[in-house]
């Protein structure tokens, strides 16, 4: 599709945007959507699978700006908008693990606020060499140990207790609520800042 002036800001000569920046805008527009559709929800397990379709579209925001990355559409690499956005968008690294594992691992499922849970899922392997290796889930979250050439093998596994999430980079557990809250207003600089870099350098075939 050819492109006039408005192509610096994710525009086209036609009166629709990029595509790619019409997909970021309503991924972030779904956000703000199921958001608003969670706080009015009365039903438990109705506000947490509204919750999760709004990380899936916080995800999504963000991949199909690496995407961009990785056809030559920005000026910046995949690896240094990761890095960028780790200090940007709160719970970056979590939102895309909460994906993985309700997309490709078992799903994720609403607490039932009858129990009490805390789960582990991995996968998580311990491998004992001349030594031991320990997994521990207190309180504070994962604790490791591994003595001799023992190892823990892990894959991106996912700490859930009653219905919230652990975050590595703050030791800490966090909802899907909070963790969708905290990303509206940061995820619109992001949003705002890929549409007026996108397509300034000449993209990939």
């Amino acid at each position: 599709m050819s492109t006039e002036s408005g192509a610096e800001n994710g525009e086209t000569r036609w009166p629709f945007p990029h595509p790619r920046v019409a997909g970021v805008r309503e991924h972030y527009h779904r956000v703000q959507f199921f958001h608003a559709l969670a706080k009015r929800c009365r039903d438990l397990g109705g506000k947490f699978r509204l919750h999760v379709a709004a990380v899936y579209s916080a995800c999504g925001v963000m991949q199909l700006i690496y995407e961009a990355a990785d056809k030559g559409e920005l000026d910046k690499t995949c690896e240094e908008l990761k890095a960028q956005f780790r200090t940007q968008v709160p719970w970056c690294d979590l939102i895309e693990r909460i994906r993985i594992h309700d997309f490709h691992r078992f799903g994720l499922v609403p607490p039932d606020p009858r129990f009490r849970s805390i789960t582990q899922e991995g996968p998580v392997n311990l491998r004992a060499q001349k030594g031991a290796a320990i997994y521990r889930l207190p309180t504070t979250g994962p604790d490791k140990l591994t003595t001799g050439n023992s190892a823990i093998q892990e894959q991106r596994p996912l700490l859930i207790k009653d219905g919230q999430f652990f975050d590595d980079a703050t030791r800490r557990y966090v909802s899907l609520e909070q963790i969708v809250q905290d990303f509206i207003a940061p995820g619109a600089e992001v949003v705002k800042e890929f549409e007026a870099n996108v397509g300034r350098t000449n993209p990939s075939t």
